[in-house]
């Protein structure tokens, strides 16, 4: 990476040296699942290819493709859709890869512990390509802020070289007051060394009450207590936190997941209290429009 102009980094294209393969089960719908990351050629972006599909067109990582789910990230182009890509798109982010060719066997990405530290880890050992091709990058100038006063993001310009990321939890007032989780905070800079070490392990985390529900309703049969953080009165059911603000961490993670879905990567501070994946895809889209417009 070098600099040009007013401090704006300019960054290679880059691509994985070579295939990489994962194979687990979706949490949603219990199905075995195929991950294979190839490399792609200088201007493809990221994109999913499903290959249960006959025709199998790629569905570009763009928020313009984003679908609404709850409590997960979807994509969708030409009829074909995946789900819960956020884990797998933060870690592409993280790792710093431009072009990537991501096929599934399925709609949904595999679960794995409920964390992106097998996508990461899959990345890394795949080793990373220069393609010698300029990678734009837009540049946070000013600060915007979306949202209201108890739900907002916070967008500003960076304080280095590096994205930061910054999200405040808070169950205090809610159904949630008695679970453990509490009010947490979590802030870092975004490296491939920090999210290997301090983001990508975090968990994803519901209130047994929410996991009651999900299964009432005949998803997530083949999840267990020890795969993801389930929060009952006591704190974690059947396991135990990496650190005590794991969730927030987590949240971290969703963030870098979904603001990837920028058609350049996006160089600012991020700041988020008690938001979703909604609400940060439509401040993703309201702040490429106030970029653009620059």
């Amino acid at each position: 990476m070098s600099t040009q102009g007013s401090s704006v980094p300019v960054f290679s294209q880059t691509t994985i040296a070579k295939r990489a393969v994962l194979l687990g089960f979706g949490f949603w719908t219990g199905t075995d699942i195929t991950v294979e990351f190839l490399p792609a050629p200088p201007g493809s972006g990221i994109y999913f290819v499903r290959t249960d599909l006959p025709s199998a067109p790629p569905i570009p990582a763009l928020v313009t493709h984003r679908v609404d789910k709850p409590r997960q990230t979807s994509l969708a182009a030409e009829g074909a859709q995946v789900d819960m890509v956020e884990h797998l798109l933060a870690a592409v982010r993280a790792m710093g890869v431009s072009n990537l060719e991501i096929r599934v066997s399925s709609a949904e990405m595999p679960g794995f512990d409920g964390s992106a530290r097998p996508f990461a880890l899959a990345l890394k050992e795949a080793g990373k390509q220069d393609q010698q091709v300029p990678q734009p990058v837009r540049v946070v100038r000013n600060t915007y802020r979306f949202g209201d006063d108890q739900r907002w993001i916070e967008i500003s310009p960076p304080q280095g070289m590096n994205a930061l990321y910054r999200y405040e939890i808070d169950y205090t007032g809610t159904d949630g007051a008695h679970s453990g989780i509490g009010s947490q905070f979590f802030e870092s800079t975004l490296t491939e060394e920090t999210f290997l070490d301090q983001i990508a392990p975090a968990r994803t985390f519901l209130l047994e009450s929410e996991a009651q529900q999900l299964r009432a309703a005949g998803l997530c049969q083949r999840v267990q207590y020890s795969d993801v953080l389930v929060f009952g009165p006591n704190g974690p059911i059947g396991n135990h936190l990496l650190w005590e603000n794991e969730c927030a961490r987590h949240k971290v993670l969703d963030m870098i997941g979904d603001f990837s879905l920028a058609d350049t990567p996006i160089l600012g501070t991020f700041r988020a209290r008690r938001t979703g994946h909604s609400q940060n895809a439509a401040a993703l889209r309201e702040l490429v429009k106030i970029l653009d417009q620059q």
